[in-house]
């Protein structure tokens, strides 16, 4: 990890860096605030490895695929969506230091949590 670099600006040094994996239609996975501010990312922004940066955007289009833009209310989500999810997420948080705060749906729990830091 000492090779990170991130290039946003400090906005709120008190606050740790906060990375979200969530989806929303036609937006990259990730979705910042805390430290460096508020913003939609893909993960190269923020060192992410290529491998992860593409089954985060692979992720997202698998869902923006069959979302029906006409009737968004009518839209279910692509089968293990949730548990792909949470995978992305735990290896976001394997590639983060450990200063970042990485969340996201939890699939069986079925509300948001924090992803822990494995040893």
């Amino acid at each position: 990890m000492s090779d990170f670099k991130i290039e946003f600006e400090v906005e709120h040094p008190s606050e740790p860096p906060v990375i979200d994996v969530h989806y929303e239609w036609q937006c990259d996975a990730l979705w910042m605030s805390g430290k460096y501010g508020l913003a939609n990312l893909d993960g190269h922004e923020i060192g992410l490895s290529a491998e992860l940066v593409q089954d985060l955007l692979a992720w997202v289009n698998s869902a923006d695929a069959i979302f029906p833009a006409d009737d968004p209310a009518s839209y279910e989500l692509p089968d293990n969506f949730l548990e792909d999810g949470y995978e992305l997420a735990r290896r976001v948080r394997a590639e983060l230091p450990p200063e970042w705060v990485v969340t996201t749906w939890h699939p069986v729990q079925g509300f948001g949590v924090e992803v822990p830091l494995e040893d």
